[in-house]
């Protein structure tokens, strides 16, 4: 595979995403610091991970980005077998608020109904020129590469989506405020 097989970028149209930016701020959002920083994920550096972040359960908006997930699984002739997507977390990173390199599918990451994750997506919530640093880093390049990963700072309103067992980072925010939203579509476990 090339490295665009990986990974597909797509622009959600921008009265949609006033749409979702509106449902957020009229959610009663419950945003809590990172588990990491708390403590909850112990087999993690406490550092690992600095925001803050919601869960969003609303269905219209599950349904609408369950909707998009399986395009693009199609269109990246991925055909994964998806049946699911999680609650959606809203994220915020603001100074020094990074997440260092992880994956969102492992051994460990099962859910009680034998399904795992297998395709993530990034939604940029806010435009580049808000905030420095940030930057969304996914490893698409082979071992011997010199830098095996390619950089994205998107603009609002862009999606990347991308296979769950591939490495990525967001880099730490040195002023302004990163925001974004997460997905993750799941179904049965790959035999």
């Amino acid at each position: 595979m090339k490295y665009g097989d990986y990974y597909k970028i797509i622009d959600i149209n921008e009265d949609v995403i006033k749409k979702i930016d509106n449902k957020i701020s009229n959610m009663n959002l419950q945003i809590k610091d990172s588990l990491v920083n708390k403590g909850k994920l112990s087999r993690l550096d406490p550092n690992h991970r600095i925001s803050k972040q919601a869960w969003i359960k609303e269905k219209s908006l599950l349904k609408f980005f369950f909707d998009i997930g399986q395009k693009v699984n199609g269109l990246c002739n991925w055909n994964f077998d998806i049946k699911g997507i999680e609650p959606i977390q809203f994220g915020i990173y603001s100074d020094g608020g990074k997440f260092d390199w992880h994956l969102d599918q492992s051994s460990q990451v099962y859910f009680k109904n034998g399904s795992i994750r297998k395709i993530s997506m990034t939604l940029f919530m806010n435009n580049p020129d808000e905030y420095e640093g940030g930057e969304f880093d996914l490893e698409v390049f082979k071992p011997e590469t010199k830098t095996r990963y390619k950089t994205f700072k998107l603009k609002k309103g862009s999606a990347i989506f991308f296979q769950s067992d591939i490495y990525h980072r967001v880099r730490p925010v040195s002023s302004g405020v990163r925001k974004s939203l997460v997905a993750w579509y799941s179904g049965p476990i790959f035999r």
